[in-house]
């Protein structure tokens, strides 16, 4: 591995942020925030398919995340490859699933993100977002009942 320099460096912090950033505002159903993470032409491939256009990636993630009231979303394994205003990133996302009413989620997510991000005017963001699902565990609804009482 090379050393990195002081752009190096600030441009794999911005990149990375930009992926806590993400989970964030699906955690927290902020998903008019994602319009500062995902660029204007982004494709996205997830496990509720592929959308072209950041307005419906943001559709799906809203229909995807907004019945849930407990979400989280963590990032691990970040890899950043930054090539002068274009880079990839290569991380594991664990998403869990939940509601209110139980401690317990309902469904936990791990997959292998694969996105592209372009350096704009306003900061890096994300151009491509893919989604390879690794490992889904779902509750069965009588032990989500039972987790409830």
């Amino acid at each position: 591995m090379s050393g990195y320099d002081i752009q190096a460096l600030a441009d794999r912090a911005e990149i990375t942020d930009l992926f806590v950033s993400l989970g964030r505002c699906l955690d927290e159903h902020d998903f008019d925030a994602l319009k500062d993470v995902l660029t204007e032409d982004v494709v996205g491939t997830t496990p509720g398919g592929t959308r072209e256009g950041r307005d419906a990636l943001i559709a799906q993630a809203r229909a995807n995340h907004q019945d849930y009231d407990r979400l989280t979303h963590q990032f691990t394994s970040i890899l950043v490859d930054v090539q002068g205003d274009t880079g990839t990133v290569r991380a594991y996302v664990t998403g869990s699933f939940g509601h209110a009413a139980s401690p317990h989620p309902e469904r936990v997510l791990v997959g292998l993100y694969r996105n592209k991000v372009v350096r704009t005017g306003a900061g890096w963001r994300i151009s491509e977002l893919t989604v390879e699902p690794k490992f889904r565990i779902e509750r069965e609804k009588n032990e989500t009942a039972a987790a409830a009482e």
